[in-house]
């Protein structure tokens, strides 16, 4: 029987032909762009800053507000500013201060809006992350920290990058414990729980000396412990 064939998208692939020349550069027919590269990393890291200390929102002086230097991931594209950003604000206003992707122009840029309901957008081309919420009253002559409601850790609203890479070290995002040892999830302690207490010591051996010949840990002790062996105890 004659097999069915339907293509796939996919890459990166070589090139087996050239299909056009571009300024002396030539082009393959395997050749994959930015969106493709943006999808792939996509599937590694979730939209959001970095690090709790990127894109940082905080008071400058007068009615300047200050971003941070930082990197955060949208859509598999990667923004990445070296400099502190500062915005000048009005009184009597309350602002959206967003982290925008344009897709179509290829651009990051930061935003202060006071058009709040129409943040974050979401759209084909357009992506937002909303660092912070500012609401400054109408006498204001300055800007306080009281008047800036961090919004980072929001995953509504922006949320902080998480890796896949890093999930499937946790029992919670892994869909099969074989994947770590074939042990059962209750085998494992959990990146969130448990906390280790107390001392640890070589046990002495035959003739004064210490010595440890193997490390276990679990959550109940056990029954025999060979010498020189020591047992953490998981609470």
């Amino acid at each position: 029987m004659a097999e069915i064939i339907i293509p796939v998208n996919g890459g990166m692939f070589d090139s087996t032909r050239i299909i056009e020349t571009v300024e002396g550069f030539p082009r393959g027919d395997k050749a994959v762009n930015a969106e493709f590269f943006a999808k792939m990393i996509s599937c590694f890291y979730k939209d959001g800053v970095w690090r709790e200390n990127s894109f940082v929102p905080s008071v400058k002086s007068g009615m300047n507000l200050k971003i941070s230097s930082g990197v955060a991931w949208i859509r598999g594209y990667m923004a990445w500013e070296e400099e502190e950003t500062t915005v000048t604000l009005a009184s009597g206003a309350n602002y959206a201060i967003v982290l925008r992707l344009n897709i179509a122009e290829g651009q990051f840029s930061i935003i202060a809006t006071t058009e709040t309901a129409s943040v974050p957008q979401r759209t084909e081309n357009v992506v937002d992350l909303v660092l912070a919420q500012v609401n400054i009253p109408a006498d204001a002559v300055e800007i306080t920290s009281a008047m800036i409601t961090d919004t980072r850790g929001d995953t509504s609203k922006c949320g902080y990058v998480t890796c896949a890479v890093e999930a499937l070290g946790t029992i919670d995002n892994a869909q099969n414990a074989n994947m770590l040892g074939g042990e059962a999830a209750d085998k494992y302690l959990k990146k969130s729980g448990g906390a280790m207490t107390g001392m640890l010591r070589a046990i002495s051996v035959a003739g004064g000396a210490s010595a440890v010949r193997n490390i276990g840990y679990g959550y109940t002790v056990p029954d025999t412990l060979p010498e020189g062996d020591l047992f953490i105890l998981i609470q």
